[in-house]
Formats: C-alpha cells, sequence, structure tokens
C-alpha cells in the first residue's frame, strides 16, 4: 500500500507541477463532494427501506465499490455487487435489499442524465460527435449484455422483495429527493471537467464540459477496468474535434484520470483498510461474487458459504 501511495504521489506531483493548482484543487474538492452526495442518496433511500446503516459505512461502501471497478474489467457491476456486500458485513443489511436499492438509485440517475444531454444539445455540440457516441453505444451493448447475465439476481431481488418495490415506487418524496440529488451530482461532474479544463489551460464552455461528461459515462462502459484505453482515447478525441490542440486535450484527459481512478482508488483503499482492513475487503468481493452465483443469498452468513 505505501509503494501505491508513494507512486500516486509521485504521478500527480508531476502533473500539477505544470497545472494550475487553484483550479485543480477545486475539481478535487468537486469530486470528493459528489461522492458524498452520492453516497446520502444510497443511504436515504435504504433508511426509507427500513436500514438503518451508518452514514459512514455506507460512504465506505461507496469509495470501496469505485475502487473494485477501477481495478477489475467488471463494466461498473462489480463495484454494486461489493457496496451491498458490506453492507451485510457491517451492519448484517440484507444483500438483495441493498441491491434492490441500488437499482432504484439508478433509476433516478435519469433526469440527472437527461439534463447533461440537454445542456450539450442546447449548446450545439451533441450532433458533431453522432460518430463517436455511436461507437460509444457499442461499449453499452457490451454493457448490457454482462447486465443480462444478471437479471436472475435482478428477478430474484423483485420476487424477494416485492412490497419494498411497490413502496419505493410509490414513494414520491423519495423519487424527487433522489433524483434531484442525481441531478446535482452531474451538475457536479460537468464542473469538474470544467474546472480540470482551467488548470490545464483550457476555458471549456458548459456545453463542451457536458459533451465530456456523456463521453466519460459511455466510454467507461468499455470491457477494461475504469474503461482503460477507450476513456482516454474517447475523451481525447472529442476535445480534438472541438478544436484544442492535442496536448491540452491529453493533459485534461490525465488530470481527470488523477481523480477519478487514481486519487478515488487509492481513497476507496485507504477508507476500507482503516474501516475493516484487506481481509474484509477480500471477504466483501468473495460474497459478491458468490452472490451472482447463488440464488440463495441475503440473510444468514451460511447461505454465502463463508
Amino acid at each position: 500500500m505505501l509503494e501505491v501511495l508513494t507512486g500516486v504521489y509521485r504521478d500527480f506531483t508531476g502533473f500539477i507541477s505544470g497545472v494550475g493548482m487553484k483550479y485543480y484543487s477545486i475539481a478535487i474538492v468537486i469530486y470528493v463532494t459528489s461522492t458524498f452526495a452520492w453516497a446520502f442518496r444510497w443511504w436515504f433511500i435504504l433508511k426509507r427501506l427500513g436500514n438503518y446503516s451508518s452514514f459512514k459505512d455506507v460512504y465506505v461502501a461507496i469509495m470501496g465499490g469505485i475502487l473494485v471497478n477501477n481495478i477489475s474489467p467488471s463494466l461498473r457491476m462489480g463495484g454494486e455487487g461489493f457496496r451491498a456486500a458490506w453492507l451485510w458485513i457491517k451492519h448484517k443489511t440484507p444483500f438483495d435489499r441493498s441491491i434492490l436499492a441500488i437499482l432504484y438509485e439508478r433509476l433516478t440517475e435519469i433526469p440527472g442524465v437527461a439534463v447533461v444531454i440537454g445542456i450539450a444539445i442546447a449548446g450545439g455540440v451533441l450532433g458533431n460527435f453522432s460518430g463517436s457516441i455511436t461507437e460509444g453505444l457499442g461499449f453499452g451493448l457490451i454493457g448490457l449484455g454482462f447486465f443480462d447475465g444478471t437479471r436472475g439476481l435482478i428477478r430474484d431481488v423483485k420476487k424477494r422483495l416485492k412490497t419494498d418495490s411497490k413502496m419505493l415506487v410509490r414513494d414520491k418524496t423519495l423519487t424527487i429527493s433522489a433524483s434531484t440529488i442525481s441531478i446535482l451530482i452531474w451538475l457536479q461532474d460537468i464542473f469538474r471537467f470544467y474546472f480540470i479544463g482551467l488548470a490545464v489551460g483550457i476555458h471549456l464552455k458548459l456545453p463542451e464540459a457536458a459533451l465530456l461528461s456523456i463521453g466519460y459515462l459511455i466510454f467507461g462502459m468499455a470491457p477494461t477496468p475504469a474503461g482503460l484505453g477507450f476513456v482516454e482515447g474517447g475523451l481525447t478525441s472529442i476535445l480534438v474535434g472541438l478544436g484544442y490542440s492535442i496536448d491540452k486535450a491529453g493533459l485534461l484527459v490525465l488530470g481527470e484520470r488523477l481523480i477519478s481512478s487514481v486519487i478515488a482508488s487509492v481513497l476507496g483503499l485507504v477508507l476500507v483498510s482503516i474501516s475493516g482492513g484487506i481481509h474484509a475487503f477480500k471477504l466483501a468481493l468473495k460474497i459478491s461474487g458468490k452472490a451472482e452465483e447463488s440464488e440463495e443469498y441475503g440473510d444468514s452468513e451460511s447461505s454465502f458459504g463463508v
């Protein structure tokens, strides 16, 4: 772990030596704030379901899930299982109930994504990248193929928690609150790109930053850890297409990846280590893996075979 931290520090200091640290620091703060908002949204949904997990453990689960997604080609699904497993370890929160909350959480993302797309369309930048978006949608289809493999898990969750599912759908206060938080998270994503741009000498227009946010969402579905390679190439192509130099574009993408992949992963590793240790981290991974293979997960330790 010390070697990882040393490597991150070296990369980080090397990057910031040539950029505007004031703006880059703002981008980092925006990202961390968005993770707290993300954790609060999930914590609030779980609370409405009658599960009173501590906010601290919910936040650690969120950051641990980001770590899992960043180090494994899980198409962003591995982190979701880890989140549910971590709360089961810490609070015996039923696995299926956590998954239900995550599925509902994903539904409330729709208004936020719609707002970002609307900003890009209003700025007249989305239509110029139909080819890139189409290519990115191919990764989305790959993601849907993986998601298709988990339909049995989702169907079982709905069957077990039919009453809870209906309650979530009918809870207008929860839907409005969670959707509002989702919109704020996506707006924070736009401003994160905007301030990273300022840090490297690119003055992005908000619609351009929104387009990068959309691009990150789509290219991040590629079958590599955190969309490695695809995100870098996709975002760089978008920036060059917008008229920015490839050097500046590459620097902006590097700055973004240092935050969302490197810094976020190290933060997740540190929080997980402090909260439960590497053994607990490995146990959560084992539980989440078994849950995807078994239909008998959720309420007892024996059901996981651990």
